[in-house]
């Protein structure tokens, strides 16, 4: 399932969208550096994939981000002139994430 993951703030507080979905979590490592957990990864631009990949907002247009995945960990690295950067707005990333398990609703 596709979600928009957005980081926001200094310590990088998270939200899924469409929905909320506890076992995708994020911190912050050091400055500039959030790890989050519970994704399958970033969907790339196209033409490597469908997706968008990343994006920040205007205030935020001279930032650079480098983003790895790893053993079930995106780590997300924010730089403003070669330095670690505090995020100030948010970053929103586009990932693929597990299905969530179908709900069962009773027949009365």
């Amino acid at each position: 399932m596709r979600a928009v993951i957005e980081l926001s703030g200094a310590e990088g507080a998270c939200t899924v969208v469409p929905f909320s979905n506890q076992k995708v979590t994020s911190k912050r490592k050091a400055q500039g550096v959030y790890e989050v957990r519970g994704t399958l990864g970033l969907i790339p631009l196209a033409p490597e994939g469908s997706g968008w990949g990343y994006s920040m907002g205007v205030g935020e247009k001279d930032v650079s981000a480098v983003i790895t995945y790893s053993r079930k960990v995106m780590t997300v690295k924010l730089l403003k002139d070669a330095q670690p950067y505090e995020l100030v707005g948010a970053i929103s990333l586009h990932c693929e994430i597990a299905d969530s398990a179908p709900v069962v609703v009773p027949v009365f």
